[in-house]
């Protein structure tokens, strides 16, 4: 057999890309040797999960982890070594060099069969050169820190992994904060700034866009913004965060400074705060193997094909450092996602096993629960409809969760982003508090297939007074798209 050739299999990252790789190349070659290189203390864990952890909903750190490495190492004979950060990867040597952070090397593995220097110590531990037939590089991501004078004071914090959860409940057990700032609109800043409000901070949020959630289109984030308010999370858009203030003596974190984006005399405005979260955004984790050795390309993520091989013929990828094919346009775009990273990596770690399998690609389905609301979408919005040249046209309605008869029932507020010339679904949003996640899968699965309304409006979805409407708010937004198609009226 052809996997046979590839006896020694290195992963780099120890979440779910690495770890479904890892997986996925142990059921194609039973015999191969396979290790993961993670950088930090902790593997296979949900990052979703840990603004609640911070909230106090979810009380046992524990529970969030799926596997621990005595699992992988026990049950699938894979090693599993914490705390190794990989800072260079030698190509043409298929040697991977790795820095041992604090000496921990797993559960109780070693390093017998690895090239250690006992003479190239650093600051921060040993250097070792591991050796592949083939390697997975699932490094994953981390938060952007922008260049703000203040960023490196006492209370200002990025919220990513486990590490950033625990730092963050302990500081706000051991200072006891009371106003906290949140440096960025998307998921991740809407997320904590919802964890955040629950232990009683006073909570801000400043995005540089004209609004939050900006792949959103504008009908679901005006929803979503008036939550918020009256939630009393205050959202300042259109401003900046010019400086982060601390005391001079103490080194802690007392305001910032924010000013507006588009603003000619750039008046400032102050707002206070002992906590400041910076939720910027993410690039991949891709600048240790240097420039040259691999191809990148949007936000410096690596450039694989559908069978998760990179420009070297031995070296895959998957994940959040790399490319994923949008089924929509047919380019290449940045899509961090969980869904993506673990079907992405269970492909890469097959075919670096020897098998030849394909990742088809995404089509950016996201859902979020944040304040009581889901809000969610998939696809591509009419801007990116219209920078494609799709002749695209939207449609916004409001529609019932649920028979209005029943308790509970709530209003959904649904986006359909529709081809002209074909008819083609090009994207779904949603927001409600009841509801979403569900029909918003069935836009996935219909721009997955390529459905033009038509086709999607005869769906047939299932249907109780409590749970939908008859027809059910898919089938009706399809059916107000198919009105305005005939009409003619956008």
């Amino acid at each position: 057999m052809l996997s046979r050739l590839y006896k020694n299999i290195l992963v780099i990252g120890g979440n779910a890309s690495g770890l479904a790789a890892a997986s996925q190349a142990r059921r194609e070659n039973p015999d191969a040797d396979i290790t993961v290189l993670e950088s930090g203390d902790y593997i296979s864990y949900g990052s979703c999960v840990l603004p609640y952890y911070v909230s106090g909903i979810v009380k046992d750190l524990s529970s969030l982890f799926t596997y621990s490495p005595s699992f992988f190492e026990e049950k699938r004979k894979i090693r599993i070594l914490k705390n190794h950060r990989v800072v260079s990867i030698n190509i043409f040597k298929k040697e991977v060099t790795a820095n041992i952070i604090s000496g921990n090397t797993g559960s109780g593995s070693s390093l017998t069969g690895y090239q250690t220097d006992k003479n190239e110590n650093t600051a921060q531990g040993n250097i070792i050169n591991v050796a592949y037939d083939r390697l997975v590089i699932c490094s994953g991501a981390s938060p952007v820190k922008p260049c703000i004078p203040g960023i490196d004071a006492k209370g200002v914090l990025g919220f990513w992994d486990v590490k950033d959860a625990l730092v963050l409940k302990k500081y706000i057990e051991t200072q006891s904060p009371r106003e906290a700032v949140i440096i960025g609109g998307g998921s991740v800043g809407l997320l904590i700034a919802e964890a955040l409000a629950v232990t009683g901070l006073k909570v801000t949020i400043v995005e540089t866009k004209n609004r939050i959630f900006t792949d959103y289109e504008e009908e679901i984030t005006s929803v979503f913004e008036e939550k918020l308010h009256n939630c009393g999370i205050k959202v300042l858009t259109s401003n900046r965060v010019d400086s982060i203030n601390y005391n001079r003596e103490s080194g802690h974190v007392f305001s910032i400074s924010a000013v507006p984006t588009k603003s000619v005399t750039e008046e400032k405005i102050e707002i206070a705060a002992q906590l400041v979260i910076v939720a910027a955004g993410v690039r991949p984790n891709t600048g240790f193997f240097g420039t040259g050795s691999l191809d990148i390309g949007e936000n410096d993520a690596i450039k694989v094909n559908q069978k998760q091989q990179t420009s070297h013929v031995n070296i895959f990828a998957a994940g959040d450092c790399c490319l994923v094919k949008n089924l929509v346009t047919g380019s290449w775009d940045y899509i961090p996602s969980a869904g993506n990273a673990i079907k992405a990596g269970r492909v890469a770690g097959a075919n670096a096993a020897g098998a030849d399998e394909v990742f088809e690609g995404s089509v950016g389905t996201k859902v979020d629960k944040v304040l009581g609301l889901e809000i969610a979408r998939t696809g591509i919005g009419l801007n990116k409809a219209v920078d494609y040249r799709f002749n695209a046209f939207k449609i916004t309605e409001n529609f019932s969760s649920h028979i209005k008869s029943l308790p509970g029932a709530e209003n959904i507020t649904m986006t359909l982003i529709v081809d002209m010339s074909t008819r083609r679904i090009l994207g779904a949003q949603m927001i409600g508090k009841d509801g979403v996640g569900k029909r918003i899968d069935v836009f996935a699965a219909a721009i997955t297939n390529e459905m033009t309304v038509d086709r999607a409006y005869m769906l047939d979805l299932s249907y109780a007074p409590s749970i939908a409407t008859a027809p059910d708010a898919v089938t009706r937004i399809c059916g107000k798209a198919i009105s305005a198609l005939k009409s003619k009226r956008f």
